[in-house]
């Protein structure tokens, strides 16, 4: 099969829809759940709103390029050709304008029940298009997914969230770090139990999973995210007693985890988008 020329540019606008929208979902799910406190949590509703409408962004170059890869450069605004795109990309779309206006609305709001549909209407995004819906019969797939996706954004915006910031007050952090630790411990297991279903299922079992580029991709994602999990059990067993005894200390550890866990994530990210643009699940 011939490589498709424009797959370079679908994975970078795919990496940096991914990347947006999970800020976005993340920094909306923190403010909802209370982990940022309420004097700082104009400026977190600030950064999700512009990481929301660079999402949309992306979305829509997504959507043009996959006019030009089915219709040539001059059907990048052609009608004709958005009637066969719309289709497929149509939905999650739509869902990630519903996540940048609820973010928006959420930030001039200040509305936690805002942040919470836009992080919702992101996360969801990611089931209504791509390879579960090409299932023969998806199922609860596109619904696992979009949970998947939930958990995962609430880890992906720890490392903005629980930076140790000179302007943090000692006991802001610590108390951030901790409240953060209690929800992480319960999505750990529904994280990590979603993300081997959806590749198995996706890649069509153990065999092609171990074997196959894409699965192998799936599985280097999946590594990423277990260490950045590992991380944040160090976290929570030791950097916060540490933030508690010797906050200077704590800090130290707290930011080198935190950088790692930026890696981590960016790894992850670049698999998935490559997954998803520069191969795909391998043939029964």
């Amino acid at each position: 099969m011939e490589a498709d020329p424009l797959a370079p540019a679908l994975f970078a606008i795919k990496l940096g829809l991914y990347g947006s929208a999970l800020l976005a979902a993340g920094l909306g799910l923190h403010a909802s759940l209370n982990i940022i406190a309420r004097e700082d949590r104009p400026r977190a509703l600030r950064t999700a709103a512009v990481a929301g409408l660079t999402a949309l962004i992306f979305a829509a170059l997504r959507l043009g390029l996959a006019n030009v890869q089915l219709g040539g450069a001059n059907a990048l605004l052609d009608p004709a050709t958005l009637s066969w795109t719309w289709p497929a990309l149509g939905p999650s779309s739509t869902a990630v304008v519903v996540g940048a206006v609820a973010m928006a609305a959420g930030w001039l709001l200040r509305s936690s029940i805002a942040t919470a549909i836009g992080a919702i209407a992101f996360s969801i995004s990611f089931g209504l298009t791509g390879h579960t819906q090409a299932l023969e019969s998806p199922g609860l797939a596109p619904w696992a997914l979009g949970a998947h996706v939930l958990i995962a954004a609430f880890w992906f915006a720890g490392p903005i969230t629980l930076w140790p910031a000179r302007s943090l007050e000692e006991a802001t952090l610590a108390a951030r770090v901790t409240r953060f630790s209690k929800f992480a411990v319960a999505a750990v297991p529904a994280l990590f139990a979603l993300g081997v279903w959806l590749g198995l299922l996706l890649a069509g079992g153990w065999t092609p999973l171990l074997t196959s580029l894409y699965g192998q991709l799936l599985i280097a994602k999946l590594a990423a995210a277990n260490f950045a999990l590992a991380l944040g059990a160090y976290n929570k067993s030791v950097v916060t007693a540490r933030l508690q005894t010797a906050p200077e200390t704590g800090q130290r550890a707290l930011r080198l985890t935190l950088g790692l866990d930026a890696v981590l994530f960016l790894i992850a990210l670049a698999a998935i988008a490559a997954a998803t643009s520069l191969t795909g699940p391998p043939s029964p």
